[in-house]
């Protein structure tokens, strides 16, 4: 055995069980801390000790609000836990952190009576999914009820006598990513920190429009009836929902303190006219695409997959029909790779047969090598003047690549943002499809079958040995490169590769070209 081969080896095995021990303890020390804060968090019932904040919950959703000010202060989706382990306590989409400086939150009112009056509101009624709060200064009623289809709140405002002012709901929230998203590579933090973060409306001018805070120097607003406004995140997300019967006035601006705003007032058809109430709509929920579609029109949209969008869309919808029958989203993955692979065949078959056909004339190119080593323009003539009598092209080996390259791409945006594979047990050791393989299988894997599939591919005559060497290399660059994907695309990865190996085994064995090529007399 070559010892370097074997230093090489032992140094990646080693690297690679540091890696895993440094990633898991990491993983360990992040679950104790917070299930410390699920154990403090679970006291709480009701009411706060110190009577500021009143907690509202249904089946799917707890929300905190603060009983002064009437704002949703902290919202927590109790089905998707922040932690792959019993007694998590749920994603928060609404809140703010340790130290104070991340806060998200929304409020709802009247914008004459907020811009004169600090508002000081009381609970007047409580009762199991609705709470009345009332603000003896401005004579304003806040009522919160969660609306039937469970993920939306209905925060109802009103003034008996009138507001010169317009009904308006906003959110607001500082820059930073969203509370609870991951950031240890092991846990997908390198995929979770390249997600897009914008604020994004729906009007009827537009059906998605988004804009960084970073890039938010001034106010934007577009007029519009129906619609809504958002601030996207990865996975989970809150969107204030317009209705039809009212035109609204969108706008997102930067505010005091690093803090944001975006949402809408609510346009009066006179201006003398008095508002007394209105009906605000709030979405805090996942971004579950077929659930979005029903919601709103262009909600699912929130679901940003990039410029990629044209591919990915159609086959996350595909996915979620083969997930209808199987089951098992893992599954559903080798499905569906298996069905691309069969739809893409017809072209793939044509790449193999080209390269096939290089490997046929190999002991030709290599004598052509031999006899013009130091004559490389005349080496490039002769080689192509052999090209044209065999009828092959060295570019037609590209087919395979080219056609599946979209594919790849479209779901790697796919995959990234679909909260269905958060926490999805594909069996085995894999218990989480949206984070990177624990035990790195998966890479490995795919590493050995690039491996093996450059043993079938023929190498150019004109290609250096510095090249040669850094194609040898590849199957462990990538290899590493996945370590930190997640284990749903490289499933898929895997797949894709091992079905194209076999492919181009059986194209291969047809053709007569399995063996090594020979030098020809």
């Amino acid at each position: 055995m070559n010892i370097r081969k074997f230093y090489l080896a032992a140094i990646f095995v080693l690297s690679a069980s540091l890696f895993y021990q440094w990633t898991n303890d990491s993983k360990k020390d992040s679950q104790a801390k917070h299930m410390e804060t699920a154990r403090s968090e679970s006291l709480v019932k009701t009411l706060t000790d110190d009577g500021n904040y009143i907690y509202l919950e249904n089946d799917l959703l707890k929300i905190k609000i603060s009983i002064s000010t009437g704002a949703i202060v902290e919202a927590r989706l109790k089905e998707y836990r922040v932690e792959n382990i019993p007694g998590s306590l749920g994603v928060r989409v609404f809140g703010s952190d340790d130290s104070g400086t991340f806060k998200y939150y929304f409020k709802s009112g009247f914008t004459a009576e907020a811009a004169k009056h600090k508002a000081n509101y009381k609970i007047v009624e409580y009762g199991e999914g609705y709470v009345t709060l009332y603000d003896d200064t401005t004579s304003i009623k806040k009522e919160f009820t969660f609306l039937p289809n469970t993920y939306e709140i209905q925060v109802k405002d009103t003034l008996e006598a009138g507001s010169v002012g317009k009904a308006y709901a906003s959110l607001y929230r500082t820059e930073g990513r969203s509370l609870d998203l991951k950031s240890e590579i092991i846990q997908g933090g390198m995929m979770n920190r390249s997600s897009y973060q914008a604020v994004a409306f729906s009007t009827s001018d537009d059906a998605y429009e988004t804009q960084k805070l970073r890039g938010l120097d001034e106010k934007m607003s577009f007029l519009s009836r129906g619609g809504w406004v958002s601030f996207i995140q990865k996975y989970f997300f809150a969107a204030v929902i317009g209705s039809d019967d009212f035109i609204y006035n969108y706008f997102a601006e930067p505010g005091n303190a690093g803090i944001y705003s975006m949402g809408y007032t609510v346009e009066k058809g006179d201006a003398d006219n008095l508002v007394y109430s209105h009906s605000h709509r709030v979405f805090i929920g996942p971004k579950i695409r077929k659930d979005l579609e029903k919601r709103a029109p262009n909600l699912e949209l929130s679901i940003d997959m990039g410029w990629f969008w044209f591919v990915s869309q159609p086959m996350v919808k595909v996915l979620d029909w083969i997930n209808g029958y199987v089951g098992n989203w893992g599954v559903s993955i080798v499905v569906f790779t298996l069905l691309l692979k069969v739809l893409l065949f017809p072209i793939t078959a044509k790449g193999f047969v080209a390269m096939g056909n290089m490997r046929k004339v190999m002991p030709k190119m290599n004598e052509l090598k031999e006899r013009y080593a130091n004559d490389k323009q005349k080496l490039s003539r002769e080689l192509m003047l052999m090209y044209k009598k065999e009828g092959v092209s060295p570019l037609g080996g590209c087919l395979p690549m080219v056609a599946q390259m979209p594919f790849f791409i479209g779901f790697f945006f796919a995959l990234r943002e679909m909260v269905e594979l958060r926490f999805a047990n594909f069996g085995l050791w894999i218990t989480d499809l949206s984070v990177p393989d624990p035990l790195f299988i998966l890479p490995v894997v795919f590493g050995l079958i690039m491996v093996l599939t450059q043993k079938l591919n023929p190498q150019p005559p004109t290609q250096d040995p510095m090249q040669a060497q850094i194609m040898k290399f590849m199957p462990i660059m990538f290899a590493v490169f996945f370590v930190v994907f997640p284990a749903g695309l490289c499933l898929y990865s895997v797949v894709n590769a091992g079905v194209s190996l076999v492919q181009q085994r059986y194209l291969y064995s047809k053709l007569g070209v399995l063996g090594d090529p020979v030098k020809k007399d």
